[in-house]
């Protein structure tokens, strides 16, 4: 009898003795016993197609903590772009992160700004990462214009000019944005009276630190789907974020003139498509691998004949992070019936870590992994 048979054969003679809860066997799939059981049950990998990266990413995070006012990051794009920066203001003086482009063309331009996020200031990186997804995924943003002049310079995001950051205070926000034409676009550190356009003007130059998290990479956007269809008949299974099959995004660093590894792949977005068939309840975890984790997801799903189910999901709920210094922390996300054709979508924000797994689990194989659980406690 192999691992699964046994769990099973385990529940069935708990469920024939009344020894579980509720007059169903109804069993509580946020329940931290139970989720401590689903995260050591064998489990197998969901197999993934080989992914699909669009758009351009130029990410800003070095210096993570500059000392002075400068050009923090800029690179030369086009198309369909996200610019996600992450800083700590360590001068001695307020400051304004600020996203600029600058139009080298003989005619102006019209640059689409289709949102601007960013997270409150503050000392707190995990604060700061988690209210950024929540912006993110909640906000409800207008697309507008902004004119940029024949070989001149505007904002992208003028409300970032506005939020004043202090010394030992973090400062993260993500700029998306379609370019119809090359333009230079840059992050920039502003002192807070000074005029950004004319500070941008005095080309200060500020050098990566020694980490170098930052350049220009292709793939803002991850569409990433299962290769087979998903049955309660699979067993508890997982989709792995991060690591040897889910790989880093590698580019460029213009200003050191050098190879960029995304570790982490801060600011890219993925959309994780997850098909399923067969009958019964499935159940969603997440579980952090790499560390420390603080963001958002969301999950959309159609439920039978009804309007497209949509839901904001934080990671955790009822705390600032998850996962730290235990690969074993488990989160509820949420259940839907199989044959479900179920969407993930998340960005992981500065100062999460990868790996994480998404883990799927049917009600049978829950039912019984919480009779062990009973049985134990």
């Amino acid at each position: 009898m192999n691992v699964k048979k046994l769990y099973r054969a385990v529940a069935a003679g708990l469920l024939m003795a009344g020894a579980l809860w509720g007059s169903a066997g109804a069993v509580d799939p946020a329940d931290p016993a139970v989720m401590g059981k689903v995260v050591r049950f064998p489990m197998k990998h969901i197999a993934m197609k080989d992914p699909v990266d669009t758009g351009t990413l130029i990410f800003s995070d070095s210096p993570e903590y500059p000392e002075r006012p400068g050009i923090l990051y800029g690179d030369k794009v086009s198309g369909d772009c996200r610019v996600y920066f992450y800083h700590m203001n360590q001068s001695w003086e307020t400051c304004n992160v600020v996203v600029m482009a600058y139009n080298p063309a003989d005619e102006p331009v019209d640059a689409v700004v289709k949102g601007c996020q960013y997270a409150r200031p503050s000392s707190s990186i995990y604060s700061v990462g988690k209210t950024l997804s929540m912006m993110y995924y909640e906000g409800d943003e207008t697309i507008h214009t902004v004119s940029v002049p024949a070989h001149g310079y505007a904002l992208l995001g003028e409300r970032l000019d506005h939020v004043v950051i202090w010394r030992g205070q973090l400062f993260s926000g993500i700029v998306d944005v379609e370019l119809p034409s090359p333009m230079y676009v840059s992050t920039i550190m502003v002192p807070s009276e000074e005029d950004p356009i004319a500070f941008v003007q005095k080309q200060i130059y500020l050098p990566s630190d020694s980490v170098k998290l930052r350049g220009t990479f292709t793939g803002k956007d991850r569409e990433w789907d299962a290769l087979f269809s998903y049955a309660p008949k699979d067993g508890p299974a997982y989709i792995k974020v991060g690591g040897e099959d889910d790989r880093y995004l590698v580019g460029r660093d213009v200003m050191d003139n050098r190879l960029s590894v995304n570790v982490g792949n801060y600011g890219v977005e993925y959309r994780i498509g997850l098909r399923t068939k067969g009958k019964g309840d499935l159940h969603l975890y997440f579980n952090p691998q790499g560390g420390e984790y603080a963001g958002v997801m969301e999950v959309t799903y159609n439920q039978g004949k009804k309007d497209e189910v949509r839901k904001i999901v934080e990671l955790p709920p009822h705390a600032l992070s998850i996962g730290k210094e235990d690969v074993y922390s488990m989160q509820y996300v949420d259940t839907f019936r199989a044959g479900t054709d179920v969407n993930l979508r998340f960005m992981p924000p500065g100062a999460a870590n990868l790996p994480v797994r998404f883990i799927v689990v049917p009600d049978e194989d829950l039912r019984s992994i919480a009779g062990e659980a009973k049985t134990d406690a």
